[in-house]
């Protein structure tokens, strides 16, 4: 049987709880989210929303920001992994249930040089139009496992409606990612 493809309107599964966990938290891929709409690119400072609201909704997980990842990869250039041009295409097309090369290679490395078991992966974020009204902020997220390569949860979340030019639309799509994984 097949699993229906996530979507901001359907509720996402149960995430596994990260207390006291190592987390690396990837910046936002460029790509666009399978759906409905018209779509542009995620407004910019998407990724500093996300650290703010999961630190705030998650305060016992060790968090490791794309600020100090990209600082470890300058430290260690020989592991020519582009952080922000990660190949996670496959999950724009398909579930997937545990990932394979090049990307788990990237994760395993960059999860040993961060000293951190899990990450989370923005793998897609835009600003999505329907008809004539305020858009909103859709961003779609897996959780992966770095030892295993298991994708342990993927979702698709929304924020409020708003312009896309408006902080605070970006910050409400990071809030629904951070409710989501720790409820």
């Amino acid at each position: 049987m097949r699993k229906p493809v996530p979507s901001p309107d359907r509720p996402t599964p149960r995430p596994p709880d990260l207390s006291g966990a190592a987390v690396m938290v990837l910046p936002v891929q460029p790509g666009d989210w399978v759906g409905g709409g018209r779509r542009t690119p995620a407004p910019a400072g998407l990724d500093a929303e996300l650290a703010y609201w999961l630190e705030e909704r998650a305060p016992r997980v060790r968090w490791t920001f794309p600020p100090a990842l990209e600082k470890a990869l300058v430290r260690s250039p020989a592991l020519d992994i582009r952080l922000r041009e990660l190949p996670v295409s496959s999950f724009l097309r398909m579930q997937v249930e545990r990932i394979g090369d090049p990307l788990y290679g990237d994760l395993r490395r960059l999860g040993a040089l961060a000293d951190a078991r899990y990450a989370l992966v923005p793998v897609a974020a835009n600003y999505v139009e329907y008809g004539d009204g305020p858009g909103h902020v859709e961003v779609a997220a897996a959780l992966i496992d770095t030892l295993g390569g298991a994708v342990l949860w993927f979702g698709v979340v929304k924020g409020e409606s708003g312009p896309a030019d408006d902080p605070a639309t970006t910050a409400t799509a990071a809030a629904a990612l951070a409710r989501a994984l720790f409820p």
